[in-house]
């Protein structure tokens, strides 16, 4: 069992204000896939509703997560009894019955954007050639696009099973907050990040003078916690 300390008062009303925001913003994107929306569910339509409602949603859970991580301690590993050799390594028989799928997982990490720039792969760039002398760059391979019935499908699959991984961390969100306590522990060289400036979907259309002041409450907050780590 994990030891667990309580919240700062501050961190925990910041933490029940984002638990509010967190909720609406998921209860929209669940409307937005509600079957009398079918009609209007087009790859545009769907990466609208995931940049400017999971997105956020998904930011106050992982700055929340984050909070209640500096809570918790680790529990002690099991110390091995003595003289017990390990389990044995079970293999899968060809005709076992498949493995069901894994439950999603609450994403801990944020990747920055890629920062503007003018570089041209080489494929692309203008060439002067020689014949016999300058062979030309291979071409890429032709991409093989989805049409736009396959397209919305595969993005509302990815936006359920962010939901449904949402979900999961929001139920337990101690739990989410033990796994990245985990992740630090095995990698500590290369701890998990946020993204602070400016916080995933801080610029979301639903994201109101009141949003945003939660959002910047709960970015500052984890990363003044960051920055005295």
């Amino acid at each position: 069992m994990s030891h667990a300390s309580p919240l700062p008062e501050d961190h925990d009303t910041l933490i029940g204000q984002g638990a509010h925001l967190a909720r609406w913003l998921i209860g929209e994107v669940l409307r937005f896939l509600a079957p009398e929306q079918a009609r209007s569910l087009t790859p545009r339509y769907l990466r609208w509703v995931a940049r400017h409602y999971l997105v956020p949603a998904e930011a106050v859970l992982r700055r929340a997560v984050y909070l209640i991580a500096e809570t918790l301690t680790l529990p002690a590993p099991r110390a091995a009894a003595p003289g017990r050799a390990p389990p044995p390594r079970l293999t899968r028989s060809a005709d076992a019955p498949a493995r069901r799928p894994a439950a999603p997982r609450f994403r801990l990490t944020e990747t920055p954007a890629r920062p503007y720039t003018n570089y041209l792969p080489v494929n692309q760039r203008p060439l002067i050639s020689v014949p016999g002398i300058t062979p030309r760059p291979a071409a890429r391979p032709a991409r093989v696009r989805r049409s736009p019935e396959a397209e919305a499908a595969h993005l509302e699959a990815q936006l359920r099973r962010r939901i449904a991984a949402f979900e999961a961390a929001w139920a337990d969100p101690e739990k989410a907050a033990l796994r990245l306590l985990r992740r630090r522990a095995a990698r500590p060289a290369k701890p998990p990040t946020l993204v602070f400036d400016p916080a995933p979907g801080s610029q979301s259309e639903p994201i109101t003078d009141a949003a945003a002041r939660i959002l910047d409450a709960l970015n500052t907050a984890v990363a003044r916690l960051a920055d005295t780590s």
